[in-house]
């Protein structure tokens, strides 16, 4: 089976959750520890936290107890959004420092570590070399679909002169807290128009459209932003909200990754709330399929290709995957030298479930 890795955990929200069972299931992870930030999880058992049974590991929420772990890697699934991005990263220091990897969905900016400010990526470097650790991003969207699979892909074709990529993400189930206002999702156009700020996606898709850049041998000087929205054409309730007849069920996010003033990337991302498109924005999903998830990738040069991932079943794929890349991370992560690491420098592999008996 070969080496089993020391496991510390950080988060229990949705996605969190999700990766910490993978790691109590895991046959080459063991659980020694985790850091939770709710008084009322401290003193709990981090399986029953999840719903699995007991594992004889008592959650804490203090940061010293959890440093002093033996630990060889932690999957830091803390929520970063409404945090002080210098909290975070204090954080994120003071695990590395104490000599423990880190595998992390969480914080957009380490997608691309040469795109971090010079301070910032200084800090991380340090606590890297004290701790002799590494620190890794990755997800599905950045971490995989939006970046490094496209350069996959390109590897294919001769001089490519343009990479596209196209995601539809089917949203009915999501539940997250101020993801449904966040979009937008029924709102008139007019409302929208005034609420939504111009550019504010920006900063987070542009660190992996970097590193797709770095991989294609280009170097981004500017990213564009386009929404669009498509109207409900009759009344929806989901477990997020109410969407009437005549307002957003589905938004359109497109960036260009400009160089030397010419588009040559391009990311798109659909988010509808029904299952039946609203709209007839690429790619499409048809109706009745199984797939939760689907992304295409295209890339213009000699010969063209195409890409479709899809990801089927359950109710938020994406967030399951993105939970399997961090973990499947773990022992990459564990073997590679010190320092900042992005999906350009690692090979992550799986576990495969063990022969039936």
């Amino acid at each position: 089976m070969g080496q089993t890795y020391r496991v510390g955990h950080v988060g229990t929200g949705y996605t969190g959750s999700i990766a910490l069972r993978h790691v109590l299931r895991s046959p080459r992870l063991e659980l020694v520890g985790q850091l939770v930030h709710s008084p009322d999880k401290a003193g709990r058992d981090s399986g029953e936290l999840v719903g699995e049974p007991a594992v004889g590991v008592v959650a804490t929420d203090s940061l010293d107890d959890f440093l002093a772990l033996n630990v060889d890697c932690v999957t830091y699934f803390a929520a970063v959004s409404g945090r002080d991005g210098s909290e975070v990263l204090e954080q994120l220091c003071a695990i590395l420092a104490s000599g423990k990897n880190i595998v992390t969905p969480s914080y957009h900016p380490l997608f691309h570590p040469p795109s971090l400010d010079d301070a910032t990526r200084e800090k991380l470097r340090a606590a890297c070399r004290q701790g002799n650790s590494s620190l890794f991003a990755t997800g599905i969207a950045p971490g995989f679909t939006t970046d490094i699979l496209a350069v996959h892909a390109a590897s294919m074709s001769e001089l490519p002169a343009k990479v596209s990529i196209e995601e539809r993400i089917p949203c009915g189930a999501y539940r997250v807290p101020g993801f449904f206002a966040m979009l937008g999702f029924g709102r008139t156009p007019q409302e929208d128009a005034e609420v939504y700020p111009p550019g504010a996606m920006i900063a987070t898709v542009t660190p992996p459209l970097r590193l797709l850049a770095q991989g294609l041998g280009l170097t981004l000087d500017e990213v564009r932003e386009h929404r669009d929205v498509a109207l409900a054409d009759r009344d929806y309730t989901f477990d997020a909200g109410k969407i009437p007849a005549g307002t957003i069920a589905s938004v359109r996010m497109r960036f260009e990754g400009i160089v030397k003033g010419q588009p040559r990337l391009h990311y798109s991302s659909i988010w509808s709330m029904p299952d039946e498109a609203v709209e007839d924005w690429p790619p499409a999903i048809a109706a009745g399929s199984i797939t939760r998830r689907l992304t295409r990738i295209t890339v213009d040069g000699n010969p063209p290709v195409q890409v479709d991932l899809a990801l089927n079943g359950g109710e938020l794929p994406g967030s399951a995957a993105t939970a399997a890349r961090a973990v499947n991370a773990i022992p990459a992560v564990c073997t590679a030298g010190p320092g900042v690491l992005s999906a350009l420098d690692l090979v992550v592999t799986a576990q495969a479930a063990p022969p039936d008996a």
